[in-house]
C-alpha cells in the first residue's frame, strides 16, 4: 500500500481538554487543511503538524505513534516553546507572510538584526525536528505543505533519506517577484531557495507564482537556470508545478445541507428579506484579503447610485486570526470602524453592512461561510494578493451568485474568465465590477455560475494530490549526500 506523509504547521484536527477529557475537533475553516485534508483522508496519510494547545501537547505525549482519526494517522509534536515562536511568530507571520504578500511598509520594515538571525536558526531547528519524524516513520512519498516548514526536504536529504522517497512541496501562498525577494538578506535568500530546491517538485497553484520562483532561482542561486517547467541545479532536474488545489465539492454540498448550515441561512436570510440583493464576503480577518478597500467600493456603490440603499445589503464573514499580532488587531479595528461609518452616513431602516464576525477562531465554522455564499447575489473576493483562494471556488458549488475576482489571486487563472476581474487596489474598477455583477442578467449570472461549478468540478483533491506525486518521478529523485544540502 501506497504511504504518503504530510507535513504542515497546521493539522485537521486541534485537540481540547474539556470536562470529559481530550476531544478532537475539525481546525477552524479554510487555508490549506481545506484543500490537503480530504485527499489525505483518502489515501490514509501520516500527517505531522505543530502542537498548537495543551490538548494537542498532551495527545503527542500520550501517543507518540499518532491517533487515527477522519482515516488518517495524525502525530501532533510537541516542538520545543522558544524555538516554536520564534519560527513561527517572527520568521513565518513576521517575515515571510508579508514578504511573498507584499505586505511590508518599506519605509519601516523589515529591520535584520541579530534577532532575526537567532529566529531562522530556530526555524532551521523546527524544520529538523519534522525531518527527524518523518525518519522515523516508512513512507513512500513526503508532501511538505506550509512555509513554515520550507527547510524540511533539505534536511531529509541531509539524512540520507532513500532515494525512492519522493519529496514534494507545495506553495500555497504567493511568491514574490525577484526584487521584492531581494528584500532578505542574501545568506536567507540563498538557503530558503536552495531548501526547496532539494525537494523533487516545488508546487504553485498558479503560473505567475511559478515564474516568479523560477525567476528567483535564477537571480539568486548560482547555476540554477530554468529548464521549461524545471529547474536545473547541482546536477539535479527539480519539477515546477502548477497545479491549483482542488476542493471536495462533495463536502461543500453536504454542509450546505446540514443544520448548522440552515440555522445560519435563515438567520441571514433576515438581513436579506424578500427584496434586497445581497453581497457577501467571506474571509479571514488578515490584511491582505483587504476587506477595506471592499467596503469603501461598496460605499461608493451607494454614493453612485442612492436608490441601493433600500435595495442591498454587504454581508463581510470574518474568522479573527492572528490577534497577537498588532497590524492584524489593527486592521480588524479598522473594518469594524469603516463599517460603522457607512452605516451612520446610509443606514435608513437599519444597517446597510453587516459584519459577522466570528467569536472563536479555533472553531470550525464551514457552515456559516457556506450558509452566506449560498445567499450571496454577489460575492466579492478582492484580496491584494492570495495564493489561491478557496472562498472563490466554494462559492461556485454553494449558488449561483456572480463572482467579483481580483486579478491577483491563483484562482484567477483558473476561475476568471467567468467572472469580472477587478485590480484589487482600485477602488472605482471594483465599484464598477459590483455594479455589473449586480445588474447582470440572470441567464448571464447562471451560466456564469454553471462554468465556474464545472471548473472546479473537474478535479478531485485526491487527483491533485497524486498528481503532484506523480510529478516526482525517479529521475529526479537523485539523493544528496549531507555535505551537498542546503545549509
Amino acid at each position: 500500500m501506497f504511504k504518503l506523509t504530510i507535513c504542515s504547521h497546521r493539522g485537521p484536527v486541534a485537540y481540547r481538554r474539556t470536562g470529559a477529557g481530550v476531544q478532537a475537533r475539525a481546525a477552524g475553516p479554510g487555508g490549506l487543511v481545506a484543500a490537503v485534508a480530504p485527499a489525505a483522508a483518502r489515501l490514509g496519510a501520516t500527517w505531522f503538524y505543530a502542537a498548537s494547545s495543551e490538548g494537542d501537547r498532551e495527545v503527542a505525549r500520550r501517543y507518540p505513534a499518532g491517533v487515527c482519526e477522519q482515516g488518517m494517522t495524525l502525530r501532533p509534536l510537541d516542538l520545543p516553546g522558544a524555538d516554536h515562536r520564534a519560527q513561527y511568530e517572527v520568521i513565518s507571520c513576521g517575515l515571510l507572510a508579508p514578504l511573498f504578500h507584499y505586505m511590508f511598509s518599506l519605509t519601516y520594515a523589515p529591520v535584520f538584526t541579530r534577532g532575526v538571525q537567532d529566529a531562522w536558526a530556530a526555524y532551521r531547528r523546527i524544520n529538523d525536528v519534522f525531518a527527524d519524524a518523518v525518519c522515523a516513520v516508512a513512507t513512500h512519498a513526503v508532501a511538505v505543505e506550509d512555509t513554515q516548514l520550507m527547510l524540511v526536504g533539505a534536511a531529509l536529504r541531509a539524512r540520507a533519506n532513500p532515494p525512492d522517497v519522493r519529496l514534494a512541496y507545495f506553495h500555497h501562498v504567493p511568491w514574490c517577484d525577484p526584487s521584492y525577494f531581494a528584500i532578505l538578506p542574501e545568506a536567507l535568500r540563498q538557503q530558503i531557495l536552495g531548501g526547496l530546491l532539494a525537494y523533487d517538485s516545488v508546487g504553485f497553484h498558479c503560473r505567475r507564482w511559478a515564474d516568479a520562483f523560477t525567476a528567483c532561482c535564477e537571480r539568486f542561486l548560482s547555476g540554477a537556470c530554468r529548464d521549461g517547467d524545471h529547474v536545473r541545479w547541482q546536477g539535479r532536474l527539480i519539477d515546477v508545478a502548477v497545479m491549483p488545489a482542488a476542493i471536495d465539492i462533495g463536502v461543500v454540498r453536504a454542509c450546505a445541507a446540514s443544520a448548522d448550515a440552515e440555522m445560519w441561512r435563515e438567520r441571514f436570510g433576515l438581513l436579506k428579506g424578500d427584496e434586497r440583493s445581497l453581497f457577501v464576503r467571506v474571509e479571514r480577518a488578515d490584511p491582505s484579503k483587504n476587506a477595506i478597500r471592499g467596503l469603501r467600493a461598496y460605499e461608493l456603490l451607494l454614493e453612485r447610485c442612492p436608490e441601493l440603499v433600500a435595495t442591498t445589503q454587504l454581508l463581510a464573514v470574518l474568522t479573527p486570526v492572528r490577534g497577537w499580532v498588532p497590524e492584524y488587531r489593527q486592521y480588524l479595528t479598522a473594518t469594524k470602524d469603516i463599517a460603522a461609518q457607512i452605516n451612520d452616513r446610509f443606514r435608513r431602516d437599519g444597517p446597510v453592512v453587516s459584519l459577522h464576525i466570528a467569536e472563536d477562531a479555533h472553531r470550525p465554522d464551514h457552515a456559516r461561510a457556506v450558509a452566506a455564499l449560498a445567499l450571496a447575489d454577489v460575492v466579492v473576493v478582492n484580496p491584494t494578493f492570495d495564493g489561491l483562494n478557496l472562498v472563490a471556488m466554494e462559492a461556485a458549488v454553494a449558488g449561483d451568485a456572480s463572482l467579483v475576482l481580483s486579478e491577483n489571486t491563483g484562482a484567477h487563472d483558473l476561475l476568471g474568465s467567468a467572472a469580472l476581474c477587478v485590480n484589487p487596489f482600485d477602488i472605482d474598477q471594483t465599484t464598477t465590477a459590483m455594479t455589473q455583477a449586480l445588474h447582470a442578467p440572470e441567464a448571464q449570472r447562471r451560466d456564469q455560475a454553471a462554468r465556474r461549478r464545472g471548473l472546479v468540478a473537474a478535479r478531485t483533491p485526491q487527483q491533485w494530490i497524486t498528481q503532484r506525486l506523480q510529478r516526482c518521478t525517479p529521475s529526479q529523485r537523485t539523493t544528496l549526500t549531507p555535505h551537498e544540502a542546503p545549509r
